[in-house]
């Protein structure tokens, strides 16, 4: 049982013990979750497309017919640079495949034993951005694929002959390497070779990596610190690393605040003031083994939103590159009226948006974005969470302070709370994936809450 499942029921049972609550209601909560991403996952292998550009292929002038093999010529692979091939492969033949459902490019050297492959697969969506979800895909399509293999820092599928690598290199990109019997001991050198034009390092809690020094690979997704409350990408290779976290709420209300915070919990040492990005920030060091004393820059982004982006040593050079090179992402376009790119697509004739001018809330590890509509029965209130935090439950006592409570489904979630405040106002709260939800109506408009629960939508889910 996952941390998350174990902490939601316990605060369940605690809060809601004369309420007669369901012990597994975090059970219902995850098997739900399990059963809508293997729904996606089918209407996905029937509607993805992908128009594959051509790459032109160099023309190679050949060489008199003799006894010397032909040189290798490298390409481009759908945009991915292929930076090691071994000698004598001549010039590849790239053509579109589709394996496991997922199109891609594939370019072709050699033949038969002096083979090697290079596949390009760009998925329009990755369910729930889950590598698991989309290897498990490729595992179907070749039974000789299997598990418990790291390529490039990240999880991979080989074969025993070692002749097959598949790794997801980010979201929306996966690479594989094949190699024929005379070339599998280059297939990691292969694969450690390609390089996606423009080196970036993918999305992590609302910024965009646009540049990642050479030699760092992604670990793996996002992770989540429970006891401190904060959010972590790691990207490491032959003795370097970097690593970027995100801490929201009362910690990181303004710069001062969250030196203070990385002092207590990340070993911070020093902390000169610092614009970073525009932002009030500071130049710091932090005493971490694996990254030999690493450089640091934090930052409020903006208030309840702080960003510390640590590096070992031998990447100083490239700190300020990586800084400038980091661009806040263009929310996906939220249906009907937005709360913090949460879409509230139903709302009562005539009412108008009043949002109240201290339309923030900090917590411990959680910042929440509020706004309000009004209207001639009463107003309506919703309040969008984000934060590491939202991974848990250890937070509910403090956003629901005073809120009387009672455990049953939400909308289409089977695991939510029913809430009453002392002034008569009905709300329903609820967890999705990265946020959590907390919808409430006037005495007058309680018959409206489940149109308006239901009319919620978040476009990145």
């Amino acid at each position: 049982m996952s941390n998350l499942e174990n902490e939601l029921r316990q605060a369940m049972i605690e809060e809601t013990t004369d309420l007669g609550a369901p012990p597994d209601l975090a059970q219902q909560a995850m098997r739900r979750a399990r059963q809508r991403r293997s729904s996606h996952l089918k209407a996905l292998a029937v509607a993805a497309t992908i128009v594959v550009g051509a790459v032109a292929v160099p023309v190679y002038l050949g060489v008199q017919a003799s006894s010397v093999a032909s040189p290798t010529r490298s390409a481009v692979v759908d945009g991915v640079q292929v930076g090691y091939l071994p000698p004598g492969l001549g010039t590849p033949e790239q053509e579109k495949v589709r394996d496991g459902g997922i199109p891609g490019t594939r370019a072709t050297w050699g033949s038969g034993d002096d083979e090697v492959l290079v596949t390009v697969y760009r998925p329009t969506v990755l369910e729930s951005r889950d590598p698991e979800v989309m290897l498990a895909r490729f595992k179907e399509s070749s039974s000789a694929l299997r598990g418990g293999v790291l390529v490039r820092g990240r999880p991979g599928l080989t074969t025993l002959a070692d002749d097959d690598l598949v790794w997801v290199e980010r979201p929306d990109l996966v690479l594989r390497v094949t190699v024929g019997a005379r070339h599998r001991s280059d297939l990691r050198a292969i694969a450690d070779g390609l390089e996606p034009e423009g080196r970036t390092g993918g999305v992590f809690e609302g910024l965009l990596l646009t540049y990642l020094p050479a030699g760092l690979h992604l670990d793996g997704p996002a992770s989540v610190n429970g006891s401190t409350s904060w959010t972590q990408m790691r990207w490491s290779g032959n003795d370097v690393s970097m690593r970027l976290l995100a801490v929201r709420g009362a910690d990181a209300e303004d710069s001062q605040t969250l030196l203070a915070w990385a002092r207590a919990h990340q070993d911070l040492s020093g902390g000169t003031p610092k614009k970073v990005r525009g932002k009030p920030g500071y130049s710091a060091t932090l005493d971490d083994p694996e990254q030999r004393q690493a450089h640091v820059r934090l930052w409020v982004e903006k208030q309840g939103l702080g960003y510390i982006l640590a590096i070992s040593r031998p990447l100083a050079p490239e700190l300020d590159r990586i800084v400038d090179g980091l661009v806040p992402v263009e929310p996906a376009p939220a249906p009907g009226e937005s709360v913090d790119g949460i879409g509230v697509t139903y709302l009562p004739p005539g009412f108008q948006r009043t949002t109240p001018r201290g339309n923030m809330r900090f917590g411990t590890g959680w910042s929440a974005t509020i706004d309000r509509w009004s209207g001639s029965r009463g107003d309506i209130e919703v309040t969008v969470v984000r934060g590491g935090v939202v991974h848990s439950s250890q937070w509910l006592n403090e956003f629901l302070r005073g809120e009387k409570r009672r455990p049953a489904p939400v909308g289409r979630e089977p695991v939510g709370i029913w809430t009453t405040d002392p002034n008569g106002w009905r709300g329903a709260f609820w967890v999705a994936p990265g946020v959590a939800l907390h919808v409430k109506v006037g005495p007058g408009l309680a018959g409206e809450l489940d149109k308006i629960v239901e009319g919620i939508q978040d476009p990145n889910s």
